[in-house]
């Protein structure tokens, strides 16, 4: 079998990396909106940074994930925090919302699952619960699959450490 210079154009490794290429950009606008159906946009986090984190109603790990943010987020927070639910059940979501008792801003991104299957956002393995980190000038300048417990949320949250220092050790 020959496979055109289109397939390997599109082979998973460069697909990864250009989806990790968006470290050190302008975040990518996509069409938000609020729970009650505000039309949102990152630029709406300019002048101080930001962590966001992306989860779905369908993501088990998620659920946890939400209730410690919420624990977290009853402190002065060091940064923006917006969840943004990459998700076509806007029902699913507020029943998340409900059963984890996360009270925090949250979004739902008005095409769903398209910016994870897309790999947007630097999240080249397209995986959830997953969090960026954005300057004040909307620069997504980290990325993190690995912020699980809440003593990390803390530190991330609170204490304003990088995603990766946040997760040595832990």
């Amino acid at each position: 079998m020959v496979f055109s210079n289109a397939s390997v154009a599109n082979s998973y490794e460069e697909k990864v990396q250009k989806s990790l290429a968006a470290i050190g950009q302008p975040i990518e606008a996509i069409d938000l909106a609020s729970l009650d159906g505000q039309s949102r946009s990152f630029s709406e986090l300019q002048g101080r940074a930001s962590v966001i984190y992306f989860f779905a109603s369908w993501c088990a790990p998620c659920y946890k994930t939400l209730r410690d943010i919420e624990q977290v987020r009853q402190q002065k927070l060091d940064v923006n925090l917006v969840a943004i639910a990459l998700d076509d059940d806007k029902a699913a979501v507020s029943a998340m919302l409900k059963k984890t008792g996360f009270t925090g801003e949250t979004w739902l991104a008005n095409d769903g699952a398209k910016p994870l299957k897309t790999r947007l956002f630097a999240n080249a393995y397209k995986v959830l619960p997953y969090v960026i980190k954005l300057d004040s000038n909307l620069v997504l300048v980290e990325h993190s699959y690995d912020i699980k417990s809440l003593a990390q949320w803390q530190e991330v949250l609170v204490a304003g450490k990088p995603l990766s220092q946040a997760t040595l050790g832990n």
